[in-house]
This record gives C-alpha cells, sequence and structure tokens, in this order.
C-alpha cells in the first residue's frame, strides 16, 4: 500500500547548477577532442567518446545531493542511486518490438558486478546528503543505462529539485556531463535523471528528467529500445 507524503511548510530550494550556454544539443564523435565540464540544458544531450573496443573504458555515475538546507536535512534527506540496465544483446529497434527488461537494475540491494553481467557496480548506500556512485564497465555489453533516484518515504514531502540532486557522468579521462533537475515535482518519490545510450560509437547521455505519479512507489522500467515508462517497474519502500 502507497504512503502519501503529507504537505508540510516547503523549504527554500538550492537552485540547480547553472546550465552550459551552449546549445540543447552537443554530439561528439568518437576519438573528438575530450570534452570537459559540461552541464545539460532540459531536455538536452551530450556524448562521451567510449571506444566499445577497450575492454578498460568505463564510466562512472555519480548521484550526488546536498539535502538543500539544515531543516531538510533535519526532516531527512536519504536518496537511492539506482541503475536501471539493457544489455546489448537485449537492444531491440523500433516501438513495435520494444519491451520492458525484467530485473535489470543496480542499487543498494543488489550491487552489480564488473567481472559479468551486468558489468555494472554499485559502491554502496549513503543515509546522508553526499554521494552514491555507480561503474559501468564493458561498453561494448551496454546497450542502455538510466540513472535514476529514489527518495525514502521517511524524508517526507521535498523534491528531488530541492535536495540539491543531480547526476554526474565521467570517463575518468577528463570528460565530465553534468546532469541537473529543473522541476520542483515535490510529491514524487522516483526522478529518472539521465539516460546513456550505448548504441552508437560513443555514450550518448540525455536529460530526461521524469517523475513518478504522486505517491506511487513503483521504480520505472527501461525497454529494450531505450524508452522510459514510469511508474511501471516493482514496487520499492525504504
Amino acid at each position: 500500500m502507497s504512503l502519501f507524503r503529507r504537505k508540510q511548510t516547503p523549504a527554500q530550494p538550492t537552485p540547480p547548477p547553472a546550465p552550459a550556454p551552449a546549445a540543447a544539443t552537443r554530439h561528439i564523435p568518437l576519438g573528438a577532442p575530450a570534452a570537459t565540464g559540461i552541464s545539460l540544458s532540459k531536455g538536452g544531450s551530450s556524448s562521451i567518446s567510449l571506444s566499445k573496443d577497450d575492454p578498460a573504458a568505463q564510466i562512472t555515475a555519480h548521484l550526488d545531493w546536498d539535502g538543500g538546507s539544515d531543516s531538510r536535512r533535519a526532516r531527512g534527506a536519504d536518496l537511492e542511486l539506482y541503475v536501471l540496465h539493457v544489455s546489448a544483446a537485449d537492444v531491440t529497434a523500433g516501438r513495435d518490438r520494444s519491451q520492458p527488461i525484467p530485473g535489470g537494475a543496480v542499487y543498494y540491494r543488489n550491487l552489480g558486478s564488473l567481472e559479468q553481467p551486468p558489468y555494472i557496480r554499485h559502491h554502496g548506500d549513503s543515509r546522508i546528503p553526499g554521494r552514491e556512485t555507480t561503474t559501468i564497465a564493458r561498453p561494448d555489453q551496454q546497450g542502455y543505462a538510466l540513472i535514476c533516484a529514489y527518495s525514502a518515504v521517511g524524508n517526507g514531502v521535498g523534491s528531488f529539485k530541492e535536495y540539491g540532486a543531480r547526476a554526474v557522468i565521467t570517463d575518468g579521462r577528463g570528460q565530465t556531463v553534468t546532469v541537473p533537475l529543473y522541476d520542483n515535482n515535490r510529491y514524487a518519490y522516483w526522478v529518472a535523471i539521465a539516460l546513456v545510450d550505448f548504441t552508437h560509437g560513443s555514450a550518448l547521455i540525455s536529460q530526461v528528467e521524469l517523475y513518478s505519479r504522486d505517491g506511487s512507489e513503483a521504480r520505472p522500467a527501461l525497454y529494450s529500445n531505450g524508452r522510459v515508462g514510469m511508474d511501471e517497474g516493482p514496487v520499492e519502500f525504504k
């Protein structure tokens, strides 16, 4: 049974990082000079040059949040990083053949592995504002990865934007893409922040910012063609 959040006096939100002045979409082809410090605009995208022929190639996806304010942190600011994934072997093209991938999630209760499928590893839970991290390896084995955040029920009312949440994705070689949130949705337990598409010659990162229905604890679902379905996955409760 879902627990709906009671309305409370809102805390002053922390402004998100300012978007880069570049155009909303930048595509950097494989082998191009490294792109550093890109912050995506709403709905924007950017690429990280990542060779699928390099078995050591990896990207690191962080969920960063500072809690927003002292009063917000005192009421609770426990967020969880989830990475939903579709392997390269499961990718399908076109809407008709698309299907949700069951069980495809790495998070604090299913840490994953870098040595075997899904070649994604969660590096541990943080119950206080700070950072949670996953590493995504073997780009030749990856299709799509969806970076999501879940807000624990005990947090009460508060938007992910108020918590200062953002995704930061880097290849460890000088290329970093920050994915901010722009909407102040105060009654959603889930937000899908960024989609990483490995089906091209590079990792294309898109700002998606999709929210669950008010009070819904069902996590998002990631489809085999990269489509995101909110409120379609298993129910989570923390």
